[in-house]
């Protein structure tokens, strides 16, 4: 099937087009959130009218092959042999990750966090009682970012530090890390007892000859270390929050099963079905989506570098794009004033994603043409305004 990822959908009940379309009482163009505002996969839509048509939504059991499919999907494109008897299907990804951290950590522990990094990683760990302890990435003269190892190293070392959540790859600034910057972070976890929890959910988003390198499949020793991920951004169902994790340790393994057991979790049926049809016949979806979200970044970076004061390099991998604004010589709230008052575009406030975030934004680059059309022009009318008159 050939997609048109430029056709402008009616979303009124998401999150972004209900409530996030408004900032401080100014109506704005929402590119914040990361969901896709495109289709997904048909086979995807088939599959939920298949289960709409049944009539009757009763229990139902899960696919015998789920995760034999997740794992084909992983060895085709990213040469992972995955065990598929280490994957286990989870509630949705954040959600996993906070119950973890609140059964495994103590009040006092900490789990470190590579900043700025996807907010809902600090939000959710306060929200369960526990600590997160900021390790800021390093940025060069081109905005590029790289791990700091030697305070990576320091902040594990910590009697209080207990995990580390690696976001691979990295949401927001869009690095996807290297074989050897992820073998380094597994020596320092193992090293130091931490334990390594790995988002990969960006993996299916990498561009030219960036390739994504999932963390297990170049640890030797897997031991200590949780791969979670989802189909909720390659296949935009993330309103389904159905996730999976894979593990090699036995000791997480259990502490899985038990969240698992303890909410009585089981993976609701439209979430399994959407996430199997996905991976099952989903390749020529991605084969067609990546194309037009990599020319959709490179308009947006090529619009935003030629405006002085403003950096926007273009990103390894995901769909978003991470500018950085604070060479417009303004304060950041003013900054971000700029961005939803003078040009009516909602863009993700840099400071929510943690130290050294301030000034900058996380832009959704998933749209139609039309959507970045009209951020593109109300962008560089509103720079030529306040910055050229």
């Amino acid at each position: 099937m050939l997609y048109n990822f430029n056709e402008v959908l009616s979303r009124p009940r998401t999150e972004k087009w209900a409530s996030l379309n408004v900032i401080n009482g100014c109506k704005v163009l929402p590119m914040s959130v990361a969901d896709m505002d495109v289709v997904s996969p048909v086979e995807v839509r088939e599959a939920l009218l298949e289960v709409i048509s049944r009539r009757e939504f009763g229990y139902t059991l899960s696919r015998r092959d789920f995760a034999d499919t997740v794992c084909a999907w992983y060895r085709d494109y990213y040469g992972w042999e995955c065990d598929p008897s280490c994957l286990l299907e989870t509630p949705g990804l954040i959600t996993t990750l906070g119950t973890l951290l609140k059964n495994l950590l103590s009040a006092e522990d900490e789990t470190v966090l590579l900043s700025p990094v996807y907010h809902c990683f600090a939000s959710v760990i306060k929200a369960n009682d526990r600590r997160v302890l900021e390790c800021p990435l390093l940025k060069d003269d081109n905005h590029y970012y790289t791990i700091d190892f030697e305070a990576l190293y320091a902040a594990c070392k910590k009697r209080t530090t207990r995990a580390l959540v690696f976001c691979n790859p990295h949401n927001p600034v869009g690095r996807r890390w290297s074989e050897t910057e992820i073998l380094r972070v597994i020596e320092i976890c193992q090293e130091t007892g931490t334990l390594l929890i790995s988002d990969e959910i960006h993996g299916d988003f990498t561009f030219e000859d960036t390739v994504y390198t999932p963390v297990l499949k170049v640890a030797q020793d897997k031991k200590g270390i949780l791969f979670l991920s989802s189909g909720g951004k390659i296949f935009n169902i993330g309103g389904f929050y159905g996730a999976f994790a894979i593990t090699y340790d036995p000791e997480i393994r259990k502490a899985l099963e038990y969240i698992n057991h303890g909410f009585h979790f089981d993976t609701p049926s439209f979430a399994h079905e959407a996430a199997y049809a996905g991976y099952k016949y989903g390749r020529d979806y991605k084969r067609q989506l990546l194309p037009h979200i990599r020319r959709q970044q490179r308009r947006l970076c090529e619009t935003l570098n030629a405006l002085p004061g403003i950096v926007a390099p273009l990103p390894e991998a995901t769909y978003l794009v991470w500018a950085d604004f604070n060479g417009l010589g303004l304060d950041p709230e003013a900054i971000h004033e700029f961005l939803y008052r003078d040009a009516g575009v909602g863009f993700n406030k840099g400071s929510d994603f943690g130290t050294g975030g301030t000034g900058c934004a996380r832009i959704n680059c998933a749209v139609p043409d039309a959507t970045l059309d009209e951020c593109l022009k109300r962008l560089t009318e509103a720079y030529a305004l306040r910055f050229k008159a």
